[in-house]
């Protein structure tokens, strides 16, 4: 069989292949290539190769079974590549800029750190420049999980306490693709850092040079977490389907959200030029009251500011827009039990925080992950076509699509 690959593919032959796996029509229509699917190629495909194998009758633009049937093949190929071409270019234009991702959920031990380790390696195997980062400063083990045994002989600690300018002085080979940034958890205090080391540690994280930044954060809700978690372009929120780990969940977001909110102005937010003394007034009164928060939702406080001060209105609900945590299920026996899981974390976040929590997919129990946690190395590095890669794969694309 011919193969051919995406370099030698243009656009008049895409054309071309169109017309004979679909219609004449098909060729003058760029909507219709914009909305071209694998799918659509691999079943017209299919339905051709049925009555124009060499062994059929069949005839194409006067040629002979047999060659109808290399035409056929032909536009197959020349289609699949153009596909594939699309995609990877479509990747690269969303990572043009850089892009953080935060794994965070209000629960240890539910995965976190293997999650972030292979999703970076998925992300450097696509030749992005990816970092990982652990900012579970109180249990930092994310090197642990990208294949580094030995100790880091630098940390974050040393950022911090400006042993090193800047983060990039701390970058280290992985051995897996992605480059790494590690935590300490050895130092006695390691995750109570001071505010203005944690604000010059937020601006330090936003300038590392890559397509893909990967923070792994610790498994609570305090201020260090939720800040680390509202910084980036993409939030993910990991969970089993454990009770105490899906209720978790939705008091991680929770607190996320109205940390955002009280930090609406802060030096690290980008509505600190729109800062509105009443606007920010208000919030802190109704979400942080001595007595507990004055406000049962986010949509009172929507309604409290409609009403106290139209004029700010438009400020809070471009920041609460800005919100877009995404739900990932791990340890999943049963696929069958995901769905009541999902739609009880999407309804009380709808509810009580006014979002909408996009499902991103799941995560399969596997021996495989198993495995490859005893033995020091990423799953998707021993097994790259495995099971763990299509699926974080997966969610991959959908995280993209999230925004």
């Amino acid at each position: 069989m011919l193969t051919v690959t995406a370099e030698d593919v243009d656009s008049n032959e895409v054309r071309r292949a169109c017309s004979r796996l679909f219609s004449l029509e098909s060729v003058e229509s760029d909507r219709f290539l914009e909305n071209l699917d694998l799918e659509m190629v691999k079943k017209a495909y299919r339905e051709h190769a049925k009555t124009c194998h060499p062994d059929a009758q069949c005839s194409i633009s006067g040629g002979s079974g047999a060659e109808s049937f290399l035409n056929i093949q032909r536009s197959y190929e020349v289609l699949t590549s153009y596909l594939e071409r699309r995609a990877k270019e479509s990747l690269h234009a969303v990572a043009r800029e850089r892009k953080i991702i935060a794994v965070g959920g209000a629960k240890g031990g539910i995965g976190k750190s293997i999650f972030a380790a292979n999703l970076s390696v998925v992300l450097a195997s696509k030749g992005f420049k990816t970092v990982a980062v652990d900012l579970d400063l109180g249990g930092a083990n994310l090197h642990l999980y990208l294949g580094n045994r030995a100790i880091l002989k630098r940390s974050i600690n040393d950022f911090l306490k400006k042993r090193v300018n800047t983060l990039q002085e701390l970058v280290v080979e992985s051995g897996h693709g992605p480059l790494l940034i590690g935590g300490d958890s050895s130092e006695l205090g390691a995750a109570n850092i001071e505010f203005s080391k944690k604000l010059r540690l937020l601006k330090a994280v936003k300038n590392i040079e890559a397509d893909y930044v990967v923070l792994d954060l610790g498994g609570d809700t305090s201020y260090n977490i939720v800040d680390f978690f509202n910084l980036a372009d993409y939030t993910i929120v990991l969970t089993t389907l454990d009770t105490v780990s899906y209720i978790s969940s939705y008091h991680f977001m929770k607190a996320a959200i109205y940390r955002k909110l009280n930090r609406l102005f802060g030096t690290e937010s980008k509505f600190r030029d729109e800062r509105e003394a009443d606007l920010e007034r208000l919030v802190r009164e109704v979400t942080m009251a001595p007595d507990g928060p004055k406000i049962k939702s986010i949509g009172d406080l929507i309604e409290r500011v409609r009403e106290d001060q139209p004029m700010n209105l438009s400020i809070l609900v471009r920041a609460l827009q800005d919100f877009n945590p995404c739900l990932v299920v791990n340890r999943v026996e049963k696929e069958a039990d995901i769905g009541p899981v999902v739609m009880k974390i999407q309804d009380v976040s709808k509810k009580w925080l006014s979002k909408e929590v996009t499902y991103l997919g799941s995560i399969s129990a596997q021996r495989e992950i198993t495995e490859s946690v005893k033995a020091l190395v990423p799953t998707v590095a021993k097994y790259p076509r495995g099971r763990l890669a299509t699926e974080l794969e997966a969610i991959f694309q959908n995280l993209i699509r999230s925004r």
